[in-house]
């Protein structure tokens, strides 16, 4: 494998202006990408059709990620057929929803980096000159539904803060009520 540097400039080179969206077949690129790592030919790669697929950002990830796999150049180590098709059929789509607009993951080099890292988790990639530690952490740091989880947490943190000062107050209030009812 290359290094990451190497992928995530992929990613932000995907052509998006040549491809017109609505009238690409998820289920031929995907087959072209494992014919030409396969060289088997088959009719149906995954065991459910993509072609299905009406979300154009979902659409537009699926075409970046096929891309990418299907880069001679990217050394990119033999795959488990189910372990992408479980991440294109469930992390995939949450990534979608995370980050709506597909442009984002092809300006935003932080989202890019994501998106690859995300893909080499689930397929057991590591980079070269990375560390398995130091992959993870690095995950962990961009990947959104770690920020969004944190931020959830966050919030759920200030508002017992909040209740907890509420309370505080209440009792203050209460104490001073009561003092100035025995004076």
């Amino acid at each position: 494998m290359l290094e990451i540097r190497h992928y995530v400039k992929k990613v932000l080179n995907t052509a998006f202006h040549v491809v017109d969206l609505p009238s690409v077949s998820l289920d031929a690129l995907w087959f072209d990408v494992f014919f030409l790592r396969t060289g088997q030919g088959k009719t149906t790669v995954f065991p459910k059709s993509f072609d299905s697929i009406t979300n154009q950002n979902l659409k537009a990830l699926h075409i970046i990620l096929a891309n990418l796999l299907y880069d001679k150049e990217s050394q990119i180590p033999d795959f488990s057929k189910d372990s992408l098709f479980e991440y294109l059929t469930n992390t995939l789509q949450i990534l979608c929803e995370l980050v709506p607009n597909y442009n984002t993951w092809t300006t935003d080099a932080e989202r890019a980096e994501e998106l690859i890292r995300s893909l080499f988790h689930s397929l057991g990639f590591l980079p070269e000159n990375e560390t398995k530690e130091y992959f993870r952490d690095r995950y962990l740091s961009i990947d959104s539904r770690e920020r969004i989880r944190i931020l959830d947490e966050t919030k759920k943190a200030q508002e017992r803060a909040k209740e907890i000062l509420r309370q505080m107050k209440l009792k203050e209030e209460e104490e001073a009520a009561s003092k100035y009812n025995r004076e």
